[in-house]
């Protein structure tokens, strides 16, 4: 049950929709138009301006509650696992397959980080 969605209408990105349950962003994704009508809430406003301030570099963190619960627990560790790596910086899958205490997971932390449903906020 989705609690809200917003949308973006970026030039450059197309649509980013954004989607809320209970009190947490659940989802952002990239679309080619709208799917659905706005459900506006207060956290969903505070995400759109987070995202949109991104987008101009003018903020290097999020402070949205996000939750990365949403797939299998071998993905939700990797997802948890990006949540740690700095804001400019980028690791390997091999480096991230390490961290997560797996590291002949390389290809699998690949494919779990392309299921990523908060590809902004977890990059």
């Amino acid at each position: 049950m989705i609690d809200g969605r917003g949308y973006i209408k970026h030039h450059y990105l197309g649509y980013i929709e954004i989607t809320q349950k209970k009190d947490s962003i659940s989802s952002i994704y990239f679309l080619d138009e709208k799917t659905e009508n706005e459900i506006s809430t207060p956290l969903i406003k505070k995400c759109k301006k987070e995202i949109l301030e991104y987008l101009e570099k003018k903020r290097t963190e999020f402070s949205v509650k996000i939750n990365i619960s949403s797939g299998t627990d071998f993905q939700n560790s990797c997802w948890k696992a990006m949540t740690t790596i700095p804001f400019g910086k980028t690791i390997s899958y091999s480096e991230e397959a390490k961290l997560i205490g797996n590291p002949k997971a390389v290809r699998a932390v690949g494919n779990a980080n392309g299921k990523n449903p908060i590809s902004i906020i977890v990059p």
